[in-house]
Order: structure tokens, then sequence, then C-alpha cells
């Protein structure tokens, strides 16, 4: 397995910074989180986040605004491109087509996340669900996480076929994410393949990262392919790592969900 990222995300905590606007479509940023006076900003894991210049100012993305709230926000991205209809081996040791394995592990990640949810009640997590192939398409808009909803959702996932999208797909999540208003925002994508449609993601990518002060964390599982793909994730608050079946694709996920997501999801106050 191999992983790339700016630093071990499991190492750093929450980060903090006073309101500020930059650019007609960028949240102001005025909440100051618990425990922030002692932990780095989001985008400081992988240095400096580039400043709004003039180039960057140019290429806006238009993002939801919306009241900040202290709660986590989840936005997975699913490759359902032409080539994950390719069989890998699953769990059991048997040769399945890639989707159908990633919808098995997203569906263990929602059982998960529905029995620690029952036992963190003071907690507020929140969740899409996107699709993409040619294009992305939603199959479960943010909202409060609900178990049936989601796996509702994962059904409705449409069978492979297209191109690939990532590019397109990761800026829909960042809308996503800014519209639910939280705090905490993690983007995750399980892709077999090289962006094929649409704009680059690494270029998307780079424009949200400074556009939003790299506040969104990145996840990336490189299901089938090598990391390599994605290097660019290592400048923008981003990691990757490989899954080369269907066993080491539910430990990426649940990895990042133990370490990350959950372990880090923050109290509602009164």
């Amino acid at each position: 397995m191999k992983t790339v990222a700016g630093n071990n995300p499991t190492a750093t905590g929450l980060g903090c910074r006073a309101g500020r606007l930059a650019g007609p479509f960028v949240l102001g940023l005025g909440l100051l989180l618990h425990g922030c006076d002692r932990s780095p900003t989001p985008g400081s894991q992988n240095g400096p986040v580039p400043p709004m210049n003039a180039e960057v100012a140019t290429h806006l993305i238009p993002l939801p605004q919306a009241d900040q709230r202290l709660c986590t926000a989840v936005v997975i991205l699913v490759d359902t491109s032409g080539s994950m209809n390719e069989a890998v081996v699953d769990r059991q040791g048997v040769k399945r087509p890639k989707y159908l394995i990633a919808r098995d592990a997203l569906n263990e990640i929602i059982d998960y996340t529905g029995q620690w949810e029952k036992t963190h009640t003071d907690r507020v997590l929140e969740m899409a669900l996107f699709n993409f192939s040619s294009s992305p398409s939603p199959v479960l808009r943010m909202g409060r996480f609900d178990p049936a909803q989601a796996q509702q959702a994962l059904r409705a996932i449409p069978q492979p076929g297209g191109g690939t999208a990532i590019g397109e797909a990761v800026e829909e999540g960042f809308k996503a994410l800014y519209q639910s208003g939280c705090v905490r925002k993690y983007l995750i994508c399980i892709t077999d393949g090289e962006n094929t449609a649409g704009r680059p993601p690494d270029r998307v990518s780079r424009q949200l990262y400074a556009q939003t002060q790299g506040e969104v964390e990145m996840h990336f599982i490189a299901f089938d392919t090598s990391v390599s793909t994605f290097g660019f994730l290592s400048e923008v608050n981003g990691h990757t790592t490989e899954a080369a079946d269907g066993a080491q694709l539910q430990a990426r996920l649940t990895d990042i969900y133990e370490k990350r997501i959950l372990a880090e999801a923050p109290a509602e106050k009164e």
C-alpha cells in the first residue's frame, strides 16, 4: 500500500482562522473553534496557502454561502465510469465488478457510522453522495446523516458507463460541503482511473484550495490504479492511498472514518 500526503492527517487537529472574505463567492469564516489556539489551520498541513492573487480571483468557482456551525460534513464521490465494470477480487476472494465492491464497502461504512451516531447524540454529521462518469450526479443531497436514506442512495447508483470527470465531481463536492455550513469538511473520492472528461482535477483542486484557504480535507482512494495519478493532492490538503481489492478498499475507508472524520467530530454547543 502506498500513501501520498502533505503530512500524516491523523497527527493534525482542527484549525481556526478569523473571518475573511476572499472573493465574491468565498465564504466569510467567522467561527472560532474549540481548542483552535493550539492547532494549525487546515491549509497549514501543506505549507502556506497561496494568496488570492489576480489569477485565482479571475477563475473563482461559485460556492454557496451558509451560516457556519459546529458540525461535520462529508461528501463521497464514487466513480461509475466504464472501467468500474471491470472485476477485481472482493473481500471473500471472489472476482466481482469494482462498482459493486465499492458499493458494498460504502454500505459497511454507513452501518458503522450509524452505530457511532447512536452513542454520539451530541454530534452533527451531514453527508452527500455523488456518482460520476462523464459528469457528476447527486444520488444523496447534503443533509443530516440518515443510514436508511444513505443505503437507499447507494442502491440508486447507476451501472458503469462513460468517461471519468474527476475534476467536475470535485467541484460539485465542494459546493455541497459549503452548502452545509459545517466548519469541518471532508471529501472522499473512490476512483480507478485518470480524468478523461471536463476540467482536470489538479487544476480544479488548486483553484478551490486557494479560494477556501485549504479548509477542506480531501481523501482519494486509488482503486485498482496508482496513487501517482493524484500526486497533486499533497499540495491541496489532500491525501491518497491505493486499494488493489475489496479488502483493501474497506480497510482504507474505515481508516479514514475512524481516524479522521468521526474521531474529531465536534460536539454541538447549545
